[in-house]
């Protein structure tokens, strides 16, 4: 009976009700994991059910190992090692049962990058670039597709020797998309090597055909609890009912408004269609929420209420009632950054440990500003699940081409020469290096001397020699924006990005730009002046214990909660994402912000800013942000009426066009095409359709592509 003191009376339903399918309805806040928990240990302490034949999957490490924690709090040290994800429970089961597969049970698991070698050597076998198909498309559209239908490729991959697959892809009747798919899988077979989809594939193959393994296991496996049930796949869900199958006891968890992982294969569908497969299943609502204050739930509410895909429910607050969330609308991004810096400020003079301050962000490049901002007012922070801005390998690259025209010192020089590849290989660098050494000269130096002289490097280096010396001849007469996207476009890196499809990175690029082009606007700032200040982001020597605030995406943010949360980049186009095509994906941008807003405990500050996005088009504030006006209150006098008054709200066509710098049969002059007319702005593609006077066919250029007038 300990074990159920201070449980509710739905929470202590839900782990007393311990036969046939159950299904709890957890929304944020209402003691999931505490119910998970004291369920297993009613299990194990109060039923006598020993550990192993308990499984427990959990979606992320971290959730698992704060399931062990809890656990073993109860009931002492135990194993506990079925409390796991689903990769690592088919790792496990791996492990012992991969022999019926005639695998050897020292199987290697590759990640992502592992894969991406594999392409490359695939692509080279192939004749193919990434001008042809980028690694991620490759990975997307041929790899993850393809194991989705898992029976067809598992089927080859287990009864074809690797002469049977080398025969077949080499025999010329396969399309590029299947002959790449069958070398990756020739490669992965000779290294006996799994991905991670084949991990769940695998364990299914196993477990569908192979009768006594499947016995054995079900016969093991008295309960099956599966935590973050809105967040599986398919294909772990039908994993997880093979296993329950002997006995029917399948207990899920989960809460359809806060499925945000649909591009992992999870669907909101999954978990509100569980009972059409179990008949027989119990429903438990959990709905008195022990986090947030009664204001912050009815703006959450309030906003998730507008998708037609959830099972209703209404969260019922504990808390005593505090302030309706505070929403900022900034003139620009520094203006909402130092917005924020001012309101942790007070925040923090009342309520001093930072670690109960979260900021969340759609995506990690809208951090910049803001980094700026808490800097410069000397608050430490840490990014969580990713890198401080001006660390990014992307960031760091473009500001090294920009140190090569300054100053082209040696770090500099090692860090771009390759960047994109110019096939300058370690043989010819150790010379650069070792010339430059016997002369007392930087490497940049060394590089131009050896190249006037040593034909084969000479003809890697000249095009880099004359990309940097060119552009040191016109530092001094071309604004700073001009000349980062006039390094951008002949050193060839921006497109190497693009040919990649490396989109998070291009993001982070293009915010770069727009730091430059603010810093820029000041005629008084130089080049210099600029690497100087970038110097000091990276080169931060700052606390990062706990005593930090944290900043991270608002997947990163899922399972946390803090006292005081910030929500940044409410604007249409970062949030809802411009790259939302559909209604559905509308609803998951949705349920994202309500995991977002649903984070806080007793504060929560929204903002969004004035201007434009990477793509040039004019920023407004957020739809979500009319749909929750009535339980908000502005922080100065103005800060409502954009709300109020409908701007940017007009049935979201997309903001207005009206302030572009340029328009249909203007004379511009491009960095990279040279001279042409505008013959039309698109805002669909959100480009400029220009003919250019040295190509014959007209191009699209975004709008927010550095340009500048001609006078006719």
């Amino acid at each position: 009976m300990d074990l159920l003191k201070g449980l509710n009376p739905r929470q202590r339903e839900a782990v007393t009700l311990t036969e046939g399918a159950v299904r709890v309805v957890a929304g944020p806040g209402t003691g999931k994991t505490r119910t998970l928990t004291a369920r297993y240990a009613h299990l194990v302490s109060g039923l006598g059910i020993p550990p192993k034949n308990i499984l427990c999957a959990t979606f992320t490490n971290k959730a698992a190992q704060e399931m062990k924690n809890r656990i073993r709090k109860s009931l002492g040290d135990m194993d506990l090692g079925l409390i796991s994800t689903f990769h690592s429970f088919c790792r496990l089961f791996l492990r012992d049962e991969i022999h019926h597969l005639k695998l050897p049970q020292n199987f290697v698991i590759i990640d992502q990058e592992d894969q991406k070698a594999i392409l490359s050597k695939v692509y080279a076998e192939m004749g193919l670039t990434l001008k042809d198909l980028s690694f991620k498309e490759a990975i997307d559209t041929i790899l993850e597709a393809r194991k989705m239908e898992a029976s067809s490729y598992v089927r080859d991959f287990l009864e074809l020797n690797n002469e049977n697959i080398r025969e077949r892809f080499q025999g010329g009747n396969l399309s590029r998309d299947g002959e790449i798919f069958l070398r990756y899988i020739y490669e992965q077979k000779k290294n006996f090597s799994l991905d991670f989809n084949d991990l769940i594939n695998f364990a299914s193959h196993i477990l569908n055909t192979v009768p006594e393994v499947r016995e054995r296991w079900q016969d093991r496996l008295q309960y099956v609890m599966i935590d973050e049930f809105q967040d599986v796949s398919l294909r772990q869900y039908k994993l997880g009912d093979t296993l329950a199958g002997l006995h029917g006891n399948i207990f899920i968890v989960g809460d359809s408004d806060q499925t945000i992982y649909t591009w992992r294969g999870a669907h909101h569908r999954i978990f509100q269609d569980f009972p059409n497969n179990y008949p027989s299943c119990k429903t438990i609502v959990l709905e008195d929420n022990y986090r947030s204050t009664p204001e912050i739930l009815a703006t959450a509410d309030t906003l998730i209420k507008n998708n037609q895909l959830r099972f209703g429910k209404t969260l019922t607050a504990t808390k005593l009632p505090g302030d309706k969330p505070i929403f900022h609308h900034a003139k620009n991004e520094g203006d909402e950054a130092d917005w924020i810096l001012d309101k942790i400020q007070s925040v923090a003079s009342k309520d001093p440990n930072l670690k109960n301050i979260a900021i969340l962000c759609r995506s990690h490049y809208l951090t910049r500003s803001l980094e700026h901002s808490l800097v410069r007012g000397k608050i430490p922070y840490r990014v969580i699940s990713g890198t401080e801005f001006y660390h990014r390998k992307e960031i760091k690259d473009a500001i090294c081409y920009l140190r090569m025209i300054s100053g082209a010192d040696d770090m500099a020089f090692g860090r771009v020469i390759n960047e994109p590849s110019r096939k300058i290989g370690k043989k010819s660098l150790d010379k650069i290096t070792e010339f430059a050494t016997r002369n007392d000269m930087s490497l940049y130096e060394s590089l131009k001397s050896l190249a006037g002289f040593d034909l084969a490097l000479g003809r890697k280096a000249k095009p880099f020699i004359g990309l940097v010396e060119g552009l040191k001849a016109e530092k001094d007469s071309m604004g700073l924006s001009d000349l980062f996207q006039k390094v951008l476009d002949l050193s060839g890196y921006e497109a190497a990005l693009r040919l990649r499809g490396d989109n998070d990175r291009l993001d982070n690029l293009a915010e770069l730009k727009r730091g430059v082009d603010e810093f820029g606007s000041d005629p008084e700032n130089t080049l210099e002046d600029f690497l100087h200040r970038s110097a000091l982001f990276t080169n931060l020597d700052r606390e990062r214990g706990e005593e930090s605030v944290s900043v991270m995406t608002i997947h990163a943010a899922k399972g946390l909660e803090f006292r005081t949360v910030f929500v940044l980049g409410l604007s249409e186009g970062i949030f809802p994402s411009r790259r939302v095509e559909s209604p559905e994906e509308m609803e998951e941008e949705r349920r994202l912000l309500y995991v977002a807003m649903t984070r806080a405990k007793k504060r929560l500050f929204l903002s969004c800013a004035e201007g434009f996005t990477h793509d040039g088009l004019r920023q407004a504030p957020s739809r979500f942000l009319f749909e929750i006006r009535s339980c908000l209150k502005g922080d100065a006098d103005n800060d409502m009426e954009a709300l109020k008054s409908g701007v940017g709200g007009r049935g979201f066509q997309g903001p207005s066009y009206d302030t572009l710098p340029f328009k249909a049969g203007d004379r511009v002059e491009h960095n990279g095409f040279g001279v042409g007319r505008i013959l039309k702005a698109d805002p669909n593609d959100g480009a400029y359709l220009i003919q250019f006077d040295s190509i014959r066919t007209p191009r699209s250029v975004s709008f927010g592509t550095a340009m500048r007038s001609l006078p006719e």
